[in-house]
């Protein structure tokens, strides 16, 4: 007798004891629950190794001996499926900072993961708005609160924009499907017929990280969604890459403190608190005095709430005063985006995001980029004379990308916006090469 277990042995005991009892299908996949198309997949090998649950619930329906029982779930081989799923997938303890801000987005994630239609959600933003740490934080989220396993790809942009990085964004176990990244990167059907067999029926999210030019292609994530019913994506990017039918969540900065604010107002706004956690874990005992406040805020202001260009700043001000600091964030917002020492990412990530806009856009975000205050789409239409339908395309893809931020008006007032500090002092040191 032959020792090793293949797919087909399953498959084919599964066909014999359908057969044996009478079934169609269909009907074994009505008093199994387990579905029609994962019963024919599994009848044709298809699937990888089957989740236990479901070998356990077509045992039932199939109505298998004790001995019969052993050997099925034996060709499964459901125990070496799931040590092998397991790891690949990221635990719920790679989470460690509180999220600050985010519990609506979080929230709106999850119904569009978990309740929606779309089975692809993708969240976007300017580089360093936090995307990355908002899918961490769902991810923990479902397998805290709905057993739910996510599977997370780290992706990168190389010099050709494609690519995939040999490590996480972070350290920890979910690094562990980066070796499967450059082959979901190229699309072969090698790579993805095996993790799609590997997935099979079990209810999981794949995220897809940083796959900011497209490296991941929507064919290779709807060949994924078809071969399994229960999986969902999730993917971040700097700007949508995919089909309108997608949901989108485009994410804003960390909302700052206003001028002006108490003290209380000051420190409890979404972007001071992450300040000052994150002064607190660079500068054991740090504590922000009164006088400090205003000045903390204003630095928030100034870099526009932005998560990574304040971690850069908490670096900073570990060398510099908080007064110092701050000037330098009137005059170049964009130097202190970056560590002290780093080798300015942040402006290359700005130029990036700006000379990518279309050139109609691009001189429209030039022009926006001189209004100090607050302005409107009925105000791009009426003083500078872009047609709606203009307006409305380029102003949606600017919040889409993260370029602009929607600033919160008045009761009964129009809607406003104004361009990100870093791409208004951007754009005024390097008009002439943007506009080129």
């Amino acid at each position: 007798m032959n020792s090793g277990i293949t797919l087909e042995d399953f498959g084919f005991q599964l066909r014999k004891y359908r057969k044996r009892i009478g079934l169609s299908q269909t009907a074994l996949s009505g008093l199994s629950t387990v579905s029609v198309r994962a019963v024919r997949n599994l009848e044709q090998g298809q699937v990888l190794i089957p989740r236990r649950d479901t070998v356990r619930l077509l045992a039932d329906a199939l109505r298998l001996t004790a001995q019969e029982r052993v050997a099925f779930e034996k060709a499964a081989g459901s125990e070496a499926g799931d040590a092998l799923f397991d790891t690949l997938t990221m635990p719920p303890t790679a989470v460690a900072r509180p999220l600050h801000g985010r519990h609506g987005e979080l929230q709106a994630l999850l119904r569009h993961v978990v309740d929606g239609h779309q089975r692809i959600t993708a969240i976007t933003g300017f580089a360093g708005v936090g995307k990355t740490r908002l899918a961490l934080a769902l991810a923990a989220e479902l397998q805290s609160v709905r057993d739910v396993p996510t599977l997370w790809v780290p992706l990168r942009r190389d010099t050709g924009g494609q690519g995939a990085e040999a490590r996480s964004p972070a350290d920890g176990p979910y690094g562990s499907l980066s070796g499967w990244a450059a082959g979901l990167v190229d699309g072969g059907d090698g790579t993805v017929n095996r993790l799609a067999r590997l997935i099979g029926d079990r209810l999981a999210l794949l995220v897809l990280d940083g796959n900011d030019a497209g490296q991941v292609a929507r064919s290779t994530m709807w060949h994924l969604l078809a071969e399994c019913p229960n999986l969902r994506i999730l993917e971040t990017a700097r700007s949508p890459q995919g089909a309108p039918e997608d949901h989108y969540l485009p994410l804003g900065p960390l909302a700052t403190p206003p001028p002006g604010a108490n003290p209380a107002g000051t420190a409890s706004a979404p972007a001071m608190t992450l300040l000052l956690d994150l002064l607190a874990e660079l500068q054991p005992g740090f504590r922000a005095d009164e006088a400090e406040l205003p000045i903390l805020a204003e630095l928030c202001r100034r870099l526009d709430g932005l998560p990574r260009a304040l971690e850069a700043a908490a670096a900073w001000l570990t060398i510099v005063s908080a007064d110092r600091l701050v000037v330098m964030a009137r005059d170049e917002p964009q130097l202190i985006a970056d560590r002290p020492g780093e080798s300015g990412d942040a402006l290359a990530t700005i130029r990036e995001s700006v000379t990518g806009q279309p050139a109609d856009s691009l001189d429209l975000l030039l022009h926006l980029a001189d209004y100090a205050e607050p302005w409107t789409v009925e105000r791009i239409v009426t003083r500078i004379g872009v047609p709606w339908k203009q307006a409305a395309s380029a102003v949606h893809a600017f919040l889409q990308c993260g370029l602009i931020v929607k600033v919160s008006p008045g009761s009964g007032a129009l809607v406003q916006f104004t361009v990100l500090n870093l791409v208004r002092a951007f754009l005024q040191t390097a008009r002439p090469a943007a506009a080129g």
